[in-house]
């Protein structure tokens, strides 16, 4: 298949998805996967993420890509939600306590906190087929 056509088809889905749902939202951990899904959203609506877009901020990232996030953000003038888990944070909570208790406590929760606070009922993601059979 065309790489074309992977991304017509990619945008169709998004189009449909978004039309099913009153409340969605997208993650994006700046990663190459959930740029391109973001990338391809942009497009599927013509230069405009109808939809927040979330960022899972565990605290644990580079100075250089918080200022990638917010220009990014401010550039393509999307709705930016950061997720924290304060709780966890002011805990001290990281990765010298495992990555199981780490990430449950830091993503999860903190999107899960999320989902609640502002009622998201979707969520775009960018997971590819080699990652997760």
């Amino acid at each position: 298949m065309e790489l074309k056509e992977l991304e017509n088809r990619s945008i169709y889905i998004i189009r449909e998805a978004y039309a099913e749902f009153d409340n969605p939202a997208i993650l994006w951990s700046m990663g190459k996967d959930s740029t391109t899904a973001l990338w391809l959203c942009r497009k599927a609506f013509f230069g405009k993420i109808p939809f927040p877009v979330i960022h899972i901020d565990t605290g644990y990232k580079f100075k250089q890509m918080y200022e990638f996030r917010d220009r990014i953000a401010e550039e393509w003038g999307f709705d930016l939600v950061i997720a924290r888990n304060e709780e966890a944070i002011k805990a001290g909570v990281g990765p010298e306590d495992g990555k199981l208790e780490c990430c449950t406590k830091l993503k999860t929760e903190a999107l899960m906190q999320c989902i609640d606070k502002r009622g998201f009922d979707a969520l775009f993601l960018a997971i590819r087929r080699d990652e997760h059979g």
